[in-house]
């Protein structure tokens, strides 16, 4: 894959990140606006860019004008990117769905990993774990918020 479409990939799909949350800990945050229905990348299925990419440190200025959240994401996970080293997708090597926050009132679909409504940039991201089978095993204060 060439560089412009590596970098065309990144901007597609680097969405989210995680960061510290009011509601428990760290949770996952929109970087920018995410429309109803768009995929996020949160969860990592098969299809996700799994490559390393080969984009250098020059090439990163790209993301200065479009996203330098991306850009801060990659060189704070690869900080040896500055001397153009190979890098993951921030999306991949995060894990994030192990950091969404519960929320009756989610904005997450977990199973099509699509946003369920407008997301603005900075809002955390909310799956309700109720709709987990067996949720009550894994969260039992769930039970006791009802």
């Amino acid at each position: 894959m060439n560089r412009q479409d590596q970098y065309l990939e990144l901007c597609g799909t680097v969405k989210c990140k995680v960061a510290p949350s009011q509601i428990h800990g760290v949770g996952v945050f929109a970087i920018r606006p995410i429309k109803e229905g768009e995929r996020m990348y949160i969860r990592w299925t098969t299809d996700m860019p799994s490559h390393w990419y080969t984009l250098t440190y020059a090439d990163l200025s790209k993301f200065d004008k479009t996203y330098p959240e991306i850009k801060e994401l990659i060189i704070s996970r690869y900080p040896c990117v500055v001397n153009n080293c190979q890098f993951l997708s921030p999306n991949y090597d995060a894990k994030m769905i192990s950091f969404v926050n519960h929320s009756d009132n989610e904005n997450y679909d977990e199973t099509k990993d699509i946003a369920l409504k407008d997301i603005a940039k900075g809002e955390e991201i909310f799956e309700n774990y109720r709709r987990m089978p067996n949720a009550e095993k894994a969260f039992p204060w769930l039970v006791r918020e009802m």
